[in-house]
């Protein structure tokens, strides 16, 4: 009987975290990492929602600002009140071209998103994948997976603060407009000075027209009949 002659190739010793429970707990920490990221897909989307009607607003509200403000300035306006409503109108224009430039650049601007290489991706048919076990397959993924869930992550509070400070600044410029407004009503109501003086103002009202119910208040005192 010959000597026994150890085998050529080494034989694999099981893993004891090879078992099923180890395997149950790889796929359990697979499927969360997978489901953390969809959850950020989804707010990336939401987030690109937001700032796309966030654009559209603010593309209304600016004609709406420039009538104001071509109203504000073609009025005559006293001093100091001059220079606050100018001071108001480019203020509001300033910060709502900000808020809107900001978003577009922080949230709408398309971007670079990160996830498995396609290199890793074409390796999976060779033998260097087919070759692993279940467990070794699943932690590659999983580390790839952790890697896309962090770029998503930063991604997404990237967006989230552009729009958050976007949405500052539009409160800002929505400030501005409603204290022009607010003057513009106190100036035609004459409650605050305005540049023309009281004996002019009072010339411009008297040469105004007289409003429609007047003439015939004139024709029928015209009709009365003399007591004399």
């Amino acid at each position: 009987m010959g000597e026994y002659e150890p085998p050529s190739r080494p034989v694999r010793v099981p893993d004891p975290s090879d078992g099923p429970a180890t395997a149950e707990k790889v796929g359990v920490l697979l499927e969360t990492v997978r489901s953390l990221l969809a959850e950020e897909n989804e707010r990336e989307q939401s987030l690109n929602t937001r700032g796309a009607g966030f654009a559209g607003f603010v593309a209304i509200v600016l004609p709406l600002t420039t009538t104001l403000g071509h109203t504000a300035l073609s009025s005559d306006w006293g001093t100091p009140w001059k220079g606050i409503a100018v001071g108001l109108y480019a203020l509001a224009l300033l910060v709502l071209l900000a808020s809107v430039i900001l978003v577009v650049h922080a949230v709408l601007r398309p971007q670079t998103a990160s996830s498995l290489a396609v290199g890793e991706v074409q390796r999976y048919p060779t033998a260097e994948y087919l070759e692993q076990s279940r467990l070794e397959i699943e932690g590659a993924l999983m580390r790839g997976l952790i890697d896309t869930l962090g770029t998503a992550r930063k991604l997404g509070q990237r967006k989230a603060r552009g729009l958050r400070h976007g949405c500052e600044l539009l409160l800002i410029g929505l400030s501005c407009i409603a204290t022009l407004g607010f003057l513009l009503g106190l100036h035609d109501a004459r409650l605050i000075d305005s540049g023309t003086p009281a004996a002019k103002r009072a010339g411009q009202d008297a040469a105004r027209p007289q409003a429609a119910g007047y003439p015939g208040l004139r024709a029928r005192a015209l009709l009365k009949p003399d007591s004399s």
